[in-house]
């Protein structure tokens, strides 16, 4: 069967540790299909910010082909995942006045649009626009205020931004590969897209996503995104504390913490003796108690969970954010980390791994790939957004008449479709 490059969608999961493309489209029959993949070292990114332009280039430029191989398509735009450190939650209730009578699209066109134009942060870019809650003349909780009978209508917003330097280099990488950016996901969203059930979105759950430089945190209720955040600690850091403990090269470190790392401590740690190459060429083999290894391994995942579990206390949310954790992201994968995560949160956790996209392989079906099937997923779906495609990088007000069009009539079609 023939594919034409109109009807596939590209999108782009830029990590710390590797790129990963995936080329899909709509099948009527299976929903979401996977054409083509393609992955590759990425060595110009830090923390989800692209660090050396080249370098980046190169690793983007390497997986796109792979995956346009594979797909048989040429790629002309992509979409792709944004994960900094500096992914915040903003909410912002508004409410505006209109003559009494029966409350129409226009009138909630008119809300978002207000909300839209009084959320004025220049240093930060808006990612997701999301409708929450509906107020009219004092009664919240509504869902779809069309139809309803009022004088004042308000909404409470939440907004996924994200500062405004590293995602106008983000675009400038993506443009130097001759690629148009179509549109941006938050990575803690991409994620949620790919491994969450319904009832975990409805009830309460709260994502963890753990890549090489960065983990992300996303929290759901109801069925809506409700919060987000990021700190600049990851695997690497885990394979950095371990080159440093150990005295060993940062290469052979990772290989140990794939082999050896674990978590939770064994019954034989202290006479298992792993081996630790050693720095200077000309040293000897040098060999070390496995206990010391999960001693530093422990300390550092313990920190990482300790510090989101206080970040969402100081938000307000652990409670709100249900009785479940999913782990996902390839520093997920290590031996352990779910028990201890049980532990820090007195919640219960599961390991996440993607799935609704039809022609995933086996090497696939795993946590590191969830952002990157989380994209394609995301690509297809309608989504409650008040904004859509590329985020505005000109620094600008946002004005309000920018999203009296289409952006705006996908929202309330979604709400029509929903509720």
């Amino acid at each position: 069967m023939s594919v034409r490059p109109s009807d596939t969608v590209c999108v782009l999961d830029i990590g710390t540790a590797k790129v990963v493309c995936l080329i899909g489209q709509k099948d009527p029959v299976m929903g979401i299909r996977m054409l083509g993949c393609g992955t590759a070292c990425s060595s110009g990114v830090k923390a989800g910010a692209v660090v050396d332009l080249e370098a980046a280039e190169m690793g983007i430029r390497k997986a796109v082909e792979k995956a346009e191989r594979a797909a048989g398509v040429s790629v002309h735009g992509v979409s792709v995942n944004v994960g900094l450190r500096s992914l915040d939650s903003r909410h912002l209730r508004v409410q505006t006045e209109f003559a009494s009578g029966a409350i129409a699209d226009r009138d909630l066109k008119r809300v978002i649009g207000t909300s839209l134009s009084e959320l004025s942060q220049p240093d930060y870019a808006i990612l997701h626009a999301l409708p929450l809650d509906w107020e009219v003349d004092g009664e919240s909780g509504i869902r779809d205020p069309r139809g309803m009978y009022g004088q004042k209508l308000g909404v409470d917003m939440h907004f996924v931004t994200a500062g405004i330097g590293p995602l106008r280099n983000l675009a400038h990488c993506i443009e130097r590969c001759h690629l148009a950016l179509r549109s941006v996901t938050a990575s803690p969203y991409a994620a949620a897209q790919s491994v969450l059930t319904e009832d975990e979105r409805d009830l309460g759950v709260t994502l963890i996503d753990m890549g090489a430089g960065l983990t992300t945190v996303s929290v759901f209720r109801d069925n809506t995104l409700i919060h987000v955040d990021a700190i600049g600690v990851g695997g690497r850091n885990v394979t950095s504390d371990i080159a440093r403990g150990l005295n060993t090269p940062m290469e052979a470190a990772e290989r140990i913490k794939l082999f050896y790392g674990s978590a939770l401590h064994g019954a034989r740690d202290e006479y298992e003796q792993i081996p630790c190459p050693p720095i200077g060429a000309m040293d000897e083999l040098q060999h070390a108690p496995r206990a010391r290894l999960t001693t530093i391994i422990r300390a550092r995942t313990e920190e990482t969970l300790e510090l989101i579990r206080d970040r969402l206390a100081d938000a307000k949310l652990d409670a709100y954010s249900g009785r479940q954790i999913v782990l996902t992201g390839g520093a997920a994968q290590l031996s352990g980390l779910r028990e201890v995560t049980e532990l820090v949160f007195n919640k219960r956790v599961r390991i996440g791994t993607p799935h609704g996209v039809f022609g995933l392989t086996d090497a696939m079906d795993a946590p590191d790939y969830a952002v990157a099937a989380g994209l394609l997923r995301h690509a297809f779906q309608q989504e409650g957004e008040a904004i859509s495609g590329p985020p505005d990088l000109s620094g600008r007000r946002y004005q309000r008449s920018r999203y009296q069009g289409n952006a705006l009539s996908r929202s309330v079609q979604w709400l029509r479709e929903n509720f």
